[in-house]
């Protein structure tokens, strides 16, 4: 009488460790290496799921933890929570089509309407026990079948490298970016250059005399008293400093552009004549160290100003009383703003006669925060997203707010927006 032998027993949902050795599979490809925030926000809902705080999953908390909104942003008008899960779903549906995401044991999904995630097995699997041992036949001996396995491995590396150095990116990001990526010209990157003042070499010596002796000849701040000091001694130094804000947008703006393989030229705003402008796609880069993002803008609705008494603000010249708006950043007694204010501004029909794109604060923080929106295909694309069809035809700009917190700005918001 043969043997006959049962089914093994089936278990319907994976255990915790199997999703989260598969979470950290899926936020490690090279699809969701693309985007940080997509990144973040699976992660979050996948932990608070696994903690069992299904209160945590709400559009509210989820606005304030990952994307850093306030409890009183209005989420009927700010809708990057419902964006950010339908580029998270987006996502998971291009990593599941690679053949690494199919050969995934187990899923993990974000349905439709829902901020909580969904888990399970890709097929049913089997509980481990002992039995009978299954041989399977010797494929591996056959060289056709050795090659052909070779070959599927290096093509899918191929892919994965390919993805890899080019992220996948939204439509919207490639449209704000359309004529940079398609003209085989360089960009022009024009870097904001403060004006440092240095002291004279009478003021060096006279304040080393002050301080202690030190084994290196490191740069000290002057001990000296304003009686002591003329304007002689405070020397203007043109064109050689770059913010620290500045330097990190255009890092940014590098990164993404060599990713895409496009070429890019780097100088400072204070040595481009306007000649080296024209017909040329251009990124500004600063406001008040960039003389070319204060000339320009003059004729935009949203500008750069200098008000006596309030310093520089980003104002909305908008005609009537009732339209007019101005942001302000106001410092602490050590200059460190709790908030900043910055412009970012994608100007097609420009003076220069070629795509003028903007990316300046009021302080550094701004200037930083705007330039991780000009780079990140995810946060543009969600900005992007409340502006009317067409925008990308037209003249755009931009007013983001960003909290500074321990000198780094925050996840920064749209607060106005002008299309013409």
């Amino acid at each position: 009488m043969a043997a006959s032998i049962k089914d093994p027993p089936v278990r319907l949902r994976p255990e915790v460790e199997e999703i989260r050795r598969q979470l950290e599979v899926i936020l490690g490809s090279a699809v969701f290496q693309g985007s940080k925030r997509c990144s973040q926000f699976l992660q979050y809902v996948c932990d608070k799921t696994f903690a069992g705080e299904m209160g945590a999953l709400k559009e509210r908390a989820i606005a304030v933890e990952v994307f850093g909104r306030t409890p009183q942003s209005d989420l009927a008008e700010d809708t990057i929570v419902r964006v950010g899960a339908r580029e998270v779903r987006k996502r998971l549906g291009q990593y599941y089509a690679t053949p690494q995401g199919a050969a995934a044991p187990v899923r993990i999904d974000l349905p439709s309407g829902s901020y909580q995630p969904d888990f399970r097995y890709a097929e049913p699997q089997p509980e481990l026990h002992a039995g009978p041992a299954i041989v399977a036949p010797a494929l591996w001996r056959k060289p056709e079948i050795v090659y052909s396995v070779c070959a599927a491995v290096l093509l899918l590396t191929a892919v994965l490298w390919t993805q890899r150095s080019h992220p996948p990116t939204t439509n919207r990001f490639e449209q704000f970016w359309a004529p940079v990526f398609e003209t085989k010209e360089a960009l022009l990157v024009a870097v904001g250059n403060p004006l440092v003042y240095h002291p004279s070499l009478r003021a060096q010596k006279l304040n080393l005399e002050r301080l202690p002796q030190q084994p290196l000849p490191l740069q000290r701040p002057l001990q000296l008293k304003s009686s002591e000091l003329d304007g002689s001694d405070m020397i203007p130094v043109a064109n050689q400093y770059v913010g620290f804000g500045d330097m990190v947008v255009g890092m940014q703006a590098a990164s993404m552009l060599g990713a895409r393989g496009k070429s890019f030229r780097v100088r400072l705003a204070g040595n481009v004549a306007f000649a080296d402008l024209r017909k040329t796609p251009t990124l500004l880069i600063g406001a008040i160290t960039n003389r070319w993002t204060m000339e320009l803008g003059q004729s935009w609705r949203f500008r750069f100003d200098y008000i006596p008494g309030k310093g520089y603000i980003i104002t909305d010249t908008a005609a009537g009383p009732q339209s007019h708006k101005e942001w302000i950043v106001r410092s602490r007694t050590d200059d460190q703003p709790p908030e900043d204010y910055a412009l970012v501004s994608r100007i097609p029909n420009s003076p220069t006669g070629g795509l003028l794109i903007v990316a300046a604060g009021i302080k550094q923080f701004g200037t930083e925060a705007a330039g991780h929106v000009v780079s990140d295909p995810f946060l543009l694309d969600t900005l992007l997203s409340r502006l009317p069809p067409g925008w990308e035809r037209k003249n755009t700009q931009i007013v983001l707010r960003t909290n500074v917190i321990g000198n780094t700005p925050a996840q920064p918001e749209m607060v106005a927006w002008h299309v013409w």
